[in-house]
């Protein structure tokens, strides 16, 4: 114990975790809030930090209406498909023009950038990510008999696929023509956890898949990645060079850009208004069904172990930076399994002044477990320790060496 250099009161002292007081907050060490980011991450975290308090007093006060879906959503996909309907329009009048109007220049070239900016934001599938890699029965047999037992209580018919990546997350997408939908768990947040945390982890990400909250959002994606297209395209170059920047027919040129920069950015923020309200209570009821199976405790430890990133980065760096006794995953399992509840706390505070969320389409996490406080639901079901273990035994069997070399690699190559 010592005593806090701002209040006096004595401390706790965890040895390699921040020494900071939680009387009067000092050495806290808030983050300023994010101002950097895409177009639509600027505009989704501004929608997040100025309607997400209504939403969750609204939502407090009557937790059934999380999975209420209003007229915004059906005005979001009519609007999509306005927006995907121009811009199929724009590549059939381009080929027009360029078989009709070659002779004129100016309408030549206009046809080949609409042409261009069509052939950009054309429809195509979510690709297997890259650098995941898909479990199978043959080679993780209680692995995937435990994912499969958890989607089957909670309601989700068969077909889903699992697979690990070497990052800190873990998030529901589909990929392929055929829309295969697959569940992806990172490989240093899989350690992480306990066996209740992770059983909290499959059945949040599981009921996104039972609400059917990807593919409800499909056509809204498409709808958003053209106008950000367009938005890139039209987004003028900030060139620091003096004789560019006072050029008068290069600031001329960056007005008329910023002009029309204007409308398909206008036309993001609003499709993003549309949208946000439901993306929100999608969180919010996967939160509800997830604390009913895995229990509220499991979440709400859940939800504070993913903003860890202080925690897991300074492991990756010393397994990249020199030989260790241990794998990564065991080193992972040790560190989180003696985990201080000051250092949880920590982070508590954190989220609740910085309103940090997972990403952007997502509530603000301080807000997720005040909803989940509500009401403290028990776990209904939870993977056992003996069949945590032999999850991660066969992580470290089958995919360890691959997985660990691409977390590595991945940092070494930011460091470069």
């Amino acid at each position: 114990m010592k005593p806090c250099p701002s209040c006096g009161v004595q401390i706790e002292v965890n040895e390699g975790y921040p020494f900071w007081c939680e009387q009067c907050d000092w050495n806290l060490a808030v983050p300023s809030k994010e101002r950097q980011g895409t177009a639509w991450e600027r505009l989704e975290r501004k929608m997040r930090d100025t309607y997400g308090q209504a939403l969750f007093k609204e939502l407090q006060d009557s937790p059934v209406l999380a999975n209420k879906q209003g007229m915004s959503e059906r005005v979001a996909s009519a609007y999509s498909l306005v927006v995907i309907g121009c811009s199929v329009a724009g590549f059939l009048f381009s080929l027009y023009g360029l078989v009709t109007w070659y002779h004129s220049p100016f309408i030549l070239i206009s046809c080949l950038l609409i042409l261009l900016l069509a052939w950009l934001s054309r429809p195509r599938p979510h690709p297997f990510p890259k650098t995941a890699i898909l479990l199978n029965a043959d080679e993780h047999p209680t692995t995937m008999k435990i994912f499969e037992t958890v989607a089957e209580k909670m309601g989700v018919e068969k077909g889903i696929q699992f697979a690990l990546s070497p990052y800190y997350e873990a998030y529901t997408s589909e990929y392929g023509w055929r829309r295969g939908r697959i569940v992806v768990i990172g490989y240093p947040l899989l350690f992480a956890c306990t066996p209740g945390e992770l059983t909290a982890l499959l059945a949040h990400e599981l009921a996104h898949c039972r609400n059917n909250d990807i593919r409800r959002s499909a056509l809204v994606s498409h709808a958003q990645r053209i106008l950000l297209n367009w938005c890139h395209f039209l987004d003028p170059i900030r060139d620091e060079d003096d004789e560019y920047h006072f050029s008068f027919i290069a600031t001329f040129s960056r007005w008329i850009m910023r002009l029309l920069f204007w409308i398909p950015y206008r036309l993001l923020a609003v499709l993003i208004h549309l949208y946000w309200n439901q993306s929100q209570r999608a969180e919010y009821e996967a939160d509800r069904m997830a604390a009913q199976l895995a229990g509220s405790r499991n979440l709400i430890s859940l939800l504070q172990i993913t903003h860890m990133n202080d925690v897991v980065e300074p492991l990756i760096a010393r397994h990249s930076l020199q030989k260790q006794n241990m794998t990564l995953g065991q080193h992972l399992h040790e560190t989180f399994s003696k985990l201080p509840e000051k250092e949880k706390m920590r982070i508590l505070r954190i989220l609740e002044r910085s309103h940090q969320s997972m990403d952007t389409t997502h509530p603000a996490t301080h807000m997720r477990i005040a909803m989940l406080l509500l009401k403290d639901a028990p776990p209904a079901y939870q993977i056992s320790d003996g069949e945590y273990n032999k999850v991660c035994q066969e992580m470290t069997d089958h995919v360890q060496e691959k997985m660990e070399h691409r977390i590595i690699d991945d940092y070494r190559s930011k460091l470069a």
